[in-house]
């Protein structure tokens, strides 16, 4: 099964590992753990070959006695929404996010659109696939249609409070944000510059993934050409987003954390903050600073959603661009995103821009890739060879010290270590990023390209 049973979701090249027959089996493993006649929801994005992954696991669900509700083509939040306005007892989404187009995946939650994650059942479902433990239902379920892509834009715009006009830009990058894109605007009479809205994961223009920087760049050029008030963009299956502000600079994803959960706080008073391992240390002291409690957790969307649940916190963010609201079943969803900070523009009568400069105090590396083999043994020696500081090890390891602080962890969808550094200012950075990326290279870890 060569590694598709992923920390978060299960993810592969399609018709390898990943195929129809082994759809059929993830099916049926999500029926046996969730139970028999129970009700699944089950979505799909537009990849050419997810209509065939998801029939076959269809027919898997049903096997195991699983009552299935097709709902078609949607984005992943609209089956976090499906999932909980309908009252089903799970959901599966079939997607490979911001892989490129020969990747499949599916995507799983319980009832309440509670995530499940590789250890809240998806080691169970690969034991019993490995094991051939799979059981089938005396009575067979059944399947039916519904669409839920309505009743989520009414949801989407009940959120919206803002009224004016924007003049804004939207980057779909050819993925499931361009399904929704068209029906928003017209449900809120806004308008957008679009830039590739069209469904078409080959990705001819650029990958469906934000956090790289450099699919943002045709974003930050409509913006600057335009004199635009911001730009938006959505990953493949529109869970993630990130923003460019009125001046064309990307917002990181930290800064938009801040931006928020200080507004948040304002408006419904102390509550717990969600933020990851990888956040500029600004998150934290705006937190403190507008009487919420900061909780910091480990990377991924399964472990976010778990610790924002358990808080019953307003919000937590990630620096991958995913954003997680109570008032949105304690899940992410980048139209959801992008209407907050729309509210947040309207309300406080400034730019994007002006905003966000408070919470730019410090200066941070981005996420740099290395490859080792020694992943372990690296982050185990990493408070001896940098002394001195807080340590945390909930997610790889964090050091802080007074001016800068460095968090290295395993990556849990590919064999890497990844580093981010943040100092008090540049040349510090500067200095810093450089000693640590100088102990990396000797212990033989080798930098990959594509960081920023």
């Amino acid at each position: 099964m060569a590694g598709i049973f992923k920390a978060y979701d299960i993810r592969g090249v399609y018709g390898e590992a990943l195929d129809a027959k082994m759809g059929y089996k993830i099916g049926l493993a999500f029926s046996n753990l969730i139970g028999a006649g129970k009700k699944i929801v089950c979505g799909r994005d537009g990849r050419p070959h997810s209509n065939e992954l998801q029939a076959s696991f269809i027919e898997g669900l049903r096997d195991g006695g699983s009552h299935v509700v097709n709902m078609g083509l949607c984005t992943t939040p609209t089956s976090y929404f499906a999932c909980t306005s309908g009252g089903f007892d799970g959901a599966a989404m079939i997607t490979a996010s911001h892989n490129p187009g020969e990747y499949n995946g599916i995507k799983f939650c319980r009832e309440q659109a509670i995530p499940v994650g590789y250890a809240q059942g998806i080691d169970k479902m690969e034991a019993a696939i490995e094991a051939d433990r799979l059981e089938k239902a005396p009575q067979r379920g059944d399947l039916s249609e519904q669409d839920f892509k309505a009743a989520y834009l009414d949801f989407l715009h009940k959120a919206c409070s803002f009224s004016h006009k924007f003049r804004f830009a939207v980057d779909c990058g050819n993925g499931m944000g361009g399904f929704l894109i068209e029906d928003f605007l017209k449900k809120t009479g806004q308008e957008a510059v679009g830039l590739y809205w069209d469904l078409d994961f080959t990705f001819p223009n650029h990958l469906a993934n934000p956090l790289d920087f450099t699919t943002l760049e045709a974003l930050q050029a409509k913006v600057r050409e335009g004199g635009l008030d911001f730009g938006v963009a959505f990953d493949g299956d529109a869970d993630r987003c990130f923003f460019v502000d009125d001046e064309g600079e990307v917002v990181p994803a930290d800064i938009l954390t801040t931006l928020i959960a200080v507004d948040f706080l304002k408006k419904r008073g102390p509550g717990a903050i969600i933020y990851d391992i990888r956040s500029s240390k600004v998150v934290a002291e705006q937190i403190i600073a507008n009487g919420g409690t900061p909780v910091l957790c480990r990377v991924g969307h399964s472990f976010m959603k778990a610790k924002l649940r358990e808080m019953d916190g307003p919000f937590g963010g990630e620096l991958a661009g995913h954003f997680y609201f109570k008032d949105f079943f304690f899940a992410d969803s980048a139209f959801y995103t992008m209407i907050t900070v729309m509210n947040i523009i309207e309300e406080s009568g400034k730019k994007l821009s002006e905003l966000i400069a408070p919470f730019k105090i410090y200066v941070p590396s981005g996420e740099i890739n290395f490859k080792t083999d020694s992943a372990d043994a690296l982050l185990a020696e990493a408070d001896q060879k940098f002394p001195g500081g807080d340590v945390n090890t909930i997610d790889g390891v964090r050091i802080d010290f007074p001016d800068w602080w460095f968090s290295l962890r395993k990556s849990n969808t590919e064999p890497l270590l990844r580093l981010v550094v943040e100092a008090d200012n540049q040349a510090l950075l500067d200095e810093k990023t450089s000693a640590v990326r100088g102990w990396l290279g000797e212990r033989g870890a080798v930098e990959m390209a594509g960081g920023h």
